[in-house]
């Protein structure tokens, strides 16, 4: 029970950690959108194709790591059981539902923290009219949930087709017993 929960516990922080670098990624490769600054703060209308993209690039990148997580976590527990001879499954799987969680929030927190500063004194030094680039945002928050989902179902779908692969086919196993009562004349008990 101890290996399993330690086991759990690395996916789970170490794909928690990935969250640092991919939002530095998002941060690096996103459009900043513009907002015109009004006496009460900053109007966002009309919405530019560039709050999309924003939230667009985000879901691209959860996307690409979730596959890409649930398959070489899939690879290293069939690797690790095997060589242990654990079953490691639910473990890893929980680690990487869990990990890609924190790691989704990681990320956005990441990318937006390390705009705010920028966006907070440009928009200072605005006067009302300015149209001004404002720092990251995600508006679309359901975005956080595939890094999770594209990770456990990549996770799912491997498991599944190795199961289906490992499961005997039963209607072999009776052909054979038939045709080997056949071959004896039909009398399986007779040597």
């Amino acid at each position: 029970m101890g290996r399993k929960l330690a086991v759990g516990t690395v996916v789970f922080g170490g794909i928690t950690l990935l969250g640092l670098p991919l939002g530095l990624l998002w941060w690096l490769i996103a459009p900043r959108p513009e907002a015109t600054v009004t006496s009460r703060g900053l109007a966002y209308y009309p919405l530019s194709q560039t709050w999309f993209a924003v939230d667009g690039h985000y879901s691209l990148m959860m996307l690409v790591a979730g596959l890409a997580v649930g398959y070489v976590c899939y690879l290293v527990q069939q690797r690790v059981s095997h060589r242990h001879r654990l079953d490691l499954r639910l473990p890893t799987l929980l680690g990487v539902a869990a990990g890609t969680a924190a790691g989704s929030l990681v990320a956005w927190g990441v990318g937006v923290g390390l705009d705010l500063r920028a966006a907070d004194d440009a928009l200072l030094l605005a006067g009302p009219g300015d149209v001004v680039r404002t720092g990251l945002a995600l508006r679309a928050h359901s975005a956080l949930l595939l890094w999770p989902f594209s990770a456990v179902l990549q996770y799912g779908l491997f498991e599944a087709l190795t199961l289906w692969q490992a499961e005997p086919d039963d209607g072999a196993e009776e052909s054979a017993r038939t045709g080997a009562a056949a071959g004896s004349g039909g009398r399986p008990g007779r040597d």
